[in-house]
């Protein structure tokens, strides 16, 4: 009777141990997924390489997972896996594209299949503007952007330059326009690698066949070159037209300090044309970043942000000003301009209330910093609680 069992249990064993090696793991077989999953979308004209190689374990876990469609990674980390290339280069590049900064590449990748190139959710055109306006039409448009293909001249993923261009200066508009003899001429015989393209066309469309910049700087429009580039140079060369803002400058704060006095209006300003009023090249808050980086870099990092805040001239005067920080008026009177139902305070300001911190007047600047915003509601400089009191009311 024992030799019996005994017969039994190693048949059995044998039974369980085949079984194994024929269903184990290493040989799963993920067509079992389609019978839950619509096959339509793995079917698209361009297929993910794991799902063509029916490899959905490679990005899946067939049975939990911390992670958002029972994936093996966070979106970000997982995609990684394999296109490393755009992982180096997030760490030489200085400005990275939202979407893949905040780890959602599926914001504009389909993961498993799609009918556009690089298995992207709407052909070139609409994956950019599902989240950037379209710029306004023109009369006249460039060639890449009435195709919709944006990423010749943009990378999608990263860049050295806040437009996200993939060269800088004349470098990406040579790739396509030769320097031709002609070319050349209608820039006075200039070496064209010198030029900066975009100081006087607007990239997208214009008005304009050659696609000059809509708001053109009167010298630049009658061709009076020599109206500027002259014996004087640098600020001086403005101030001959634009005297009337030199008062601006000689505030008790002005941008006439900042360390390249001399370079200051082309530093904002585009000394030929531009798509805006003052001639600004991009819009105000990323033509204040250009030099005020760290203010906007602490910005991110903050949890309570203010609103507006890249219309920086909302607050401040553009040139100079004898308030701190150059606000356009006292900082209580600019709060109150949009606060009206703070314009009354229980906490003494003014001349008659100096902080001990810094031996100035007690403004809202004081207490709250609306500039780049805190960890704290309403902004304030420390916690409502006492961290922020006892900076001045150490006694309590």
């Amino acid at each position: 009777m024992m030799k019996y069992g005994v017969k039994i249990s190693f048949w059995l064993g044998g039974i369980l141990l085949s079984l194994c090696l024929t269903t184990g793991p290493a040989e799963a077989n993920f067509s079992v997924c389609f019978d839950c999953h619509d096959e339509e979308q793995f079917q698209g004209k361009i297929v993910h390489e794991p799902v063509a190689d029916g490899d959905c374990g490679q990005c899946h876990s067939p049975h939990v997972s911390k992670h958002e469609g029972l994936l093996l990674a966070d979106q970000r980390s997982l995609c990684f896996t394999c296109h490393d290339d755009i992982k180096d280069r997030l760490d030489q590049d200085e400005y990275i594209h939202p979407p893949l900064q905040q780890g959602n590449c599926s914001a504009c990748h389909a993961p498993h299949s799609s009918a556009n190139p690089a298995l992207l959710r709407y052909d070139l055109e609409g994956a950019c503007y599902d989240c950037h306006d379209q710029p306004v039409t023109a009369k006249y448009g460039h060639a890449p952007y009435l195709s919709g293909e944006c990423s010749a001249c943009h990378d999608p993923h990263s860049s050295a330059d806040f437009r996200f261009l993939r060269e800088t200066g004349a470098a990406l508009c040579l790739k396509c326009h030769d320097q031709s003899k002609d070319l050349t001429e209608k820039h006075l015989g200039r070496d064209l690698q010198q030029i900066d393209c975009l100081s006087c066309h607007n990239t997208h469309g214009s008005e304009s066949q050659s696609l000059v910049r809509s708001v053109t700087h009167m010298p630049f429009a009658e061709k009076s070159c020599d109206a500027c580039h002259a014996e004087e140079s640098g600020i001086n060369v403005c101030l001959q037209c634009h005297e009337d803002v030199l008062p601006s400058f000689n505030r008790t704060h002005s941008h006439l300090r900042a360390t390249d006095a001399d370079n200051l209006c082309v530093s904002c300003h585009n000394p030929h044309a531009g798509d805006r009023e003052g001639f600004f090249p991009s819009n105000q808050g990323m033509v204040c970043r250009s030099c005020h980086e760290e203010t906007f870099e602490r910005r991110k990092q903050t949890l309570y942000k203010h609103t507006d805040w890249d219309n920086c001239s909302n607050c401040h005067t553009l040139h100079g000003s004898d308030q701190v920080a150059m606000f356009i008026t006292k900082p209580s009177e600019v709060c109150s301009g949009c606060h009206e139902d703070h314009s009354t305070f229980t906490h003494p300001l003014g001349e008659n209330a100096l902080d001990p911190r810094t031996g100035q007047p007690m403004t809202c600047v004081s207490c709250h910093d609306a500039n780049v915003g805190t960890e704290f509601k309403y902004f304030l400089r420390g916690g409502a609680e006492k961290g922020l009191c006892v900076q001045c009311h150490r006694g309590y």
